[in-house]
C-alpha cells in the first residue's frame, strides 16, 4: 500500500475504507465517491462528513467527482491552473514531496490568489537552516511560513531526551508551557499523594487527568501505579520536578538508527548540546555514511542493517540508555525498538507515522512514540490560526484531545453549554489555574481544554465560529 501511495500522484476511494484514511494521511490528494444511502452511519460523524463535502474530499455524484479530479490533477506549476478558483482562499499550503515544487506553487497562490497566508513544506536541510530560512521569508513576500516534518520530529526527540521520566511532551504555543505525561509509578515511589499535591500547587503545575483502562479519569485520586498521568507545567519548573522525583538524567549512551534527515538533525542538535552524550548512528546506505561521517565531528557511525544481529555488541545495543529509531520504515523503526528493550536498552523513542502501528506500540514497551504528520499538522494549525484555536495534542492513543485556546467574547459560554469538555485549566497573567465550571475567563486568558477524540468535532465547530 505505501509504495502504491507513494507512486500515485491522485487517490479515488468508492467506498468507505481503511485505504481511504490512510491515502488521506499519506499526503497523496484523495477524494472519495459516496453513496451516503447505502451507508449506515452515526450521527456524530454527519457534521464531518458534510465538511468533507464542502471542500471535495467526499462526493456523492460520480460525474462531479470525476470534473473535480479533472481539476485538481492539472499542473500546479502552471499558472493558469490558479484561474480554476473563484472563491477568496485564506490559506495555502504546499505540502507536496518536492521543495521546488511547494516554494513556486506559494508564490504562484500569493500573485495569483491573493491568499493571506504560505505554507510551504521544506525538506532540503540547507533551506531550513535558521539564517537560509529566514532569508527565504524575509526576501520574498510569498512565502510566510516554511515547515519541516523532520525539524519538528528532530527537535520533539530532543526536547525529549532532556526530560527523563516523561513518555509524552509536547510545548504549548506559548512556548513557556509544556504538557507531559508521565508513569504514576514513576511518581509515586518515593512520595506521598499529599507531598505531591502540594509540590503541583506550590510550583504552578497543573494536572490533567490520569489513565485508567484506557478510559481519562479527571479527578485526582484513585491513581494506581500502572496509569499514566497528564500534566501541565511551566519550563522553568522542570528542573525542580526533575529533581523532587528523583529523576536522573541517565542518557549518556545514545544509538540512533537511521541516518536521514531526522537522524542527521538530532544528531547536529546533540553534538551541539552542553551535555556529553556517546552518540552513534546505524544506517544502511553506505555513502550516507560517509556524508555523516563527513558532517559530524562527535558521532561515531556505524554501517550495516537495523535487523543484522551480529551488528548489535558492536553498537552496543544492551548497553544504550536510550535507543531512537528513525528510518522510514515502520516495521523496522517497531521491531528494533522491541528487540533494543528486551535487550536491556532504558529507553526507547519510535518515529511511526502509521496510526494502525502507533496504536499498539506503547503495549510493546516502546516508551515514546512519535507520529511526524500529527506534529506536522499542529504545526501548520499553529501558523494559519487566526482565531481562538492555537494547537492541539492528541493523547491516550489519539481517545483525547488536548485543545489550546484563547478566550474571547463568550467563546467559554457556548463551550460550556456543549457539555463536550473534560477539564479545564487557565492560564491568566502568566499564572496556569486549574478553574471549576462557575469560572469566567477574561479576554486574552488561554483556556487548556480536554475533549474526546469523538466530541472533538463540537467543539472545533464552536472555536470556528468565534
Amino acid at each position: 500500500m505505501n509504495d502504491l501511495l507513494a507512486n500515485s500522484r491522485i487517490v479515488l476511494c468508492t467506498y468507505p475504507q481503511t485505504s481511504f484514511s490512510e491515502a488521506m494521511f499519506s499526503g497523496v490528494p484523495t477524494v472519495m465517491l459516496y453513496i451516503q444511502e447505502y451507508w449506515e452511519v452515526e450521527d456524530i460523524y454527519d457534521e464531518l462528513i458534510e465538511s468533507l463535502k464542502r471542500v471535495n474530499i467526499i462526493h456523492t455524484d460520480a460525474e462531479k467527482a470525476a470534473s473535480h479530479i479533472q481539476n485538481i490533477y492539472d499542473d500546479p506549476l502552471n499558472p493558469s491552473f490558479y484561474k480554476n478558483f473563484d472563491t477568496k482562499i485564506d490559506y495555502f499550503i504546499a505540502v507536496t514531496r518536492s521543495d521546488e515544487k511547494n516554494i513556486i506553487t506559494s508564490k504562484f497562490a500569493k500573485e495569483f490568489l491573493n491568499v493571506d497566508k504560505s505554507i510551504a513544506r521544506v525538506r532540503n536541510q540547507n533551506l531550513i537552516l535558521d539564517e537560509n530560512k529566514s532569508l527565504l521569508i524575509e526576501s520574498n513576500s510569498f512565502l510566510d511560513h516554511i515547515i519541516s516534518p523532520e525539524w519538528e520530529v528532530s527537535n520533539n526527540i530532543f526536547e525529549k531526551i532532556h526530560l527523563p521520566g516523561a513518555f509524552f511532551s509536547e510545548s504549548l504555543i506559548t512556548q513557556d508551557y509544556l504538557l507531559i505525561g508521565m508513569q504514576s509509578s514513576d511518581l509515586f515511589k518515593n512520595h506521598t499523594f499529599e507531598e505531591i499535591k502540594v509540590f503541583f500547587k506550590s510550583n504552578n503545575l497543573c494536572y490533567l487527568g490520569h489513565s485508567k483502562e484506557d478510559k481519562i479519569n479527571f479527578e485526582f485520586k484513585n491513581i494506581s501505579i500502572s496509569d499514566q498521568l497528564y500534566l501541565l507545567i511551566k519550563k522553568k519548573y522542570l528542573n525542580k520536578l526533575i529533581k523532587f522525583f528523583g529523576f536522573k538524567d541517565y542518557v549518556l549512551d545514545v544509538l540512533i538508527v537511521g541516518g536521514g534527515n531526522i537522524g542527521q538533525n538530532l544528531s547536529t542538535l546533540i553534538e551541539q548540546d552542553e551535555q556529553e552524550i556517546n552518540l552513534k548512528i546505524l544506517e544502511l546506505d553506505k555513502e550516507r555514511c560517509n556524508y555523516l561521517a563527513g558532517l559530524l565531528k562527535n558521532t561515531t557511525i556505524f554501517h550495516g542493517d537495523a535487523l543484522d544481529q551480529t551488528l548489535y555488541e558492536e553498537i552496543k545495543l544492551n548497553n544504550s540508555d536510550l535507543v531512537i529509531t528513525v528510518t522510514d520504515n515502520d516495521q523496522i523503526n517497531t521491531i528494533l525498538s522491541i528487540i533494543a528493550k528486551k535487550r536491556g536498552s532504558k529507553s526507547v523513542i519510535s518515529v511511526i507515522n502509521n496510526e494502525s502501528y502507533s496504536s499498539f506500540a506503547n503495549d510493546l514497551g516502546i516508551d515514546v512514540i512519535i507520529n511526524p504528520r500529527e506534529l506536522t499538522t499542529s504545526r501548520i494549525i499553529e501558523k494559519i490560526s487566526k482565531g481562538s484555536l492555537l494547537s492541539y495534542h492528541s493523547i491516550l492513543k489519539d481517545e483525547y484531545v488536548i485543545y489550546e485556546i484563547k478566550y474571547k467574547n463568550e467563546i467559554y459560554e457556548n463551550i460550556k453549554k456543549s457539555k463536550v469538555i473534560n477539564h479545564v485549566c487557565t492560564l491568566t497573567n502568566e499564572t496556569l489555574e486549574l478553574k471549576n465550571n462557575d469560572h469566567i475567563p477574561l479576554n486574552n486568558d488561554i483556556l487548556i481544554l480536554s475533549v474526546s477524540q469523538k466530541d472533538s468535532h463540537v467543539l472545533e465547530k464552536i472555536i470556528n465560529d468565534y
